[in-house]
């Protein structure tokens, strides 16, 4: 046997204010003296509006319900002269009404229903699209999934397989000392491919505090310059910033994501004439903003270029950006970045928050 359906709680109380406001209605309709036109004609208009509530909340069926008994109560003695065959011309006018609340509940549930169907369509819909997403979602973290793992196992096989070589040769008697260097260099190799990993997954020593800009800036500009002492680049550092303007974060990550940043910029203007790389800080609308731009050829892949380990360098771990997004993110902030044929800026965004 199907049980019914309690009515939800919506539903109880729009039949209570139905029910209140034709009590209200009926009171004033036969309470008010006639001439007081002012309140009837009010009252006269409340009927309809009742009749469209009823149609907006219950669809076709309550808006001709509703409307069957708002005309019971506006004129009675009009269906008593109809059904009893006394039918007279003074009847004329509450049948006109009448016959007007009908069409309002009528016309008003047969929108109100069409208006239903449509909003469940877009229910479903949007449902449906939920799902999509979901599953669009799930796939695309199956494809990262796949490509991270594609470019761990690539940084990996390279070492062990020199490092397997070495072990070989090692067995069979050799003892060149250049064997066990070419060993050593390879675990280096891999101990800073995993050094590089865990910074990418789990970044800086998560010590948040007050950064002096400027302090910040030159530290990454001495680090930087040192990297890059043996190529032919120009690194500048430019800070408008009032003297002691801080940020709030993590200072060696915030470090770290310029350096990268910065180094990432030297190797673009590499092979360029009067290759230039400028560093510059800024603070607009509650955001510090740190600027590197170089006049290199450009950036291709853009929408790549964050993928770990996605790389167009032949000795790339492409690690370097997916850190500073990372890092960036973790400051309530992002990385934007603007090339063209005369050069790149990498923008990187740092929200304010202080303790």
């Amino acid at each position: 046997m199907e049980l019914k359906r309690k009515p939800d709680k919506d539903t109880l109380i729009s039949i209570g204010i139905i029910i209140l406001s034709t009590a209200v209605v009926t009171y004033f309709h036969y309470s008010v003296p006639s001439h007081f036109s002012a309140v009837h004609l009010a009252h006269y208009y409340i009927f309809y509006i009742i009749v469209i509530y009823a149609a907006f909340k219950f669809g076709f069926k309550g808006g001709v319900i509703v409307a069957a008994a708002m005309t019971v109560i506006y004129s009675p003695n009009a269906y008593i002269g109809v059904f009893s065959g006394h039918f007279g011309h003074h009847h004329v006018p509450s049948l006109v009404e009448i016959s007007m609340i009908y069409a309002v509940g009528i016309v008003s549930g047969y929108f109100s229903g069409k208006l239903k169907d449509e909003k469940l369509k877009v229910e479903q819909m949007s449902a449906e699209k939920l799902l999509l997403e979901k599953k669009m979602a799930h796939d695309d973290r199956l494809r990262s999934l796949g490509q991270l793992s594609a470019g761990i196992a690539h940084e990996i096989r390279n070492p062990l397989a020199a490092i397997k070589s070495g072990i070989a040769m090692i067995k069979s008697g050799k003892t060149d000392p250049q064997i066990t260097d070419i060993l050593e260099s390879e675990i280096e190799r891999l101990n800073s491919f995993v050094n590089r990993f865990l910074q990418y997954a789990r970044f800086g020593n998560n010590d948040p505090c007050d950064i002096v800009v400027s302090s910040l800036l030159a530290e990454v500009e001495e680090l930087s310059k040192l990297s890059a002492s043996r190529r032919d680049v120009e690194i500048t550092v430019e800070n408008p910033l009032p003297e002691g303007f801080t940020v709030f974060g993590d200072k060696n990550s915030l470090k770290q994501a310029l350096l990268n940043l910065v180094l990432n910029g030297v190797d673009a203007v590499e092979g360029v004439e009067n290759g230039r790389v400028s560093l510059a800080a800024g603070h607009e609308y509650g955001w510090t903003f740190f600027a590197v731009t170089d006049n290199g050829c450009g950036v291709e892949n853009k929408d790549r270029i964050f993928e770990p380990f996605f790389t167009t360098k032949d000795d790339g771990t492409g690690l370097g950006l997916p850190i500073a997004g990372s890092i960036a993110n973790a400051h309530g902030g992002e990385i934007t970045v603007s090339s063209g044929a005369d050069g790149t800026v990498f923008t990187m965004y740092i929200q304010d928050r202080h303790k």
